[in-house]
Order: C-alpha cells, then structure tokens, then sequence
C-alpha cells in the first residue's frame, strides 16, 4: 500500500486532501503511535500551520501505510482510481452502443469498418 500511495501522490492521482478526507484527523489520532502524532504537531508548530499536504508530507506515505488502516487507504485509492478510469479516453470513447451483451450476436451493419492496408 505504501508504494500504491506514494506513486499515486508522486503523480497528482491523489492529493494531500484526498488522503486525509479518508485518513481523517480522528482516523490519524487513534492509529498513529504517539511520537507521530507528536511528529505532526511539531511540523505544524514549526511551519505556523496546518494543511493536509503538511500532515501527509510529514508522516510519508510509509508511516501512513503501516498505521492508518487498510480499509481506509483502500477507499482513497479506489476512488482515485474510480476517477482515472472515468476520464480516461478509451472509457469515453466507448459506449452504450459499442457493448454486445453475452452471447448476442452482432450483425454486418453493426461491425465497424475497418481499413485494411498492404504493406
């Protein structure tokens, strides 16, 4: 789970705020072991603030994989995923009208034309 998070953080797929929406901050003061929460705290009073990028930044897509409970990085990353998948151009070009339910059968006028070329 670390390296699925950090890659999806690394590459803009989720966001600081997407983590702790799901990691909450009730969520990170029951799981994490006291000298990170301390850890956060510090960061937080060093820098004057608080943000979601400051809290993810701080504990490390490592820490949080190790304590924050799997069911909710899942949630995080399935929705992230959730969206890629809706925005991705193959998802978009297809349709209603491009599925064939099993075992339908298609027939000559709905096959796409297809350019076959000599090489």
């Amino acid at each position: 789970m670390a390296v699925v998070l950090g890659e999806a953080l690394r590459l803009g797929v989720l966001e600081p705020e997407d983590v702790i929406r799901y990691a909450s901050p009730s969520v990170l003061a029951t799981d994490l072991p006291p000298a990170l929460v301390a850890k956060v705290l510090q960061a937080g009073m060093i820098g004057g603030s608080f943000s979601p990028a400051l809290v993810v930044e701080t504990l490390g897509a490592d820490a949080l994989a190790e304590h924050v409970p799997l069911p909710v990085l899942w949630g995080c990353v399935q929705e992230a995923a959730d969206v890629v998948i809706a925005e991705h151009p193959l998802t978009a070009a297809s349709s209603a009208k491009d599925v064939v339910a099993p075992g339908a059968v298609r027939t000559e006028g709905d096959l796409p034309e297809i350019e076959v070329l000599d090489g």
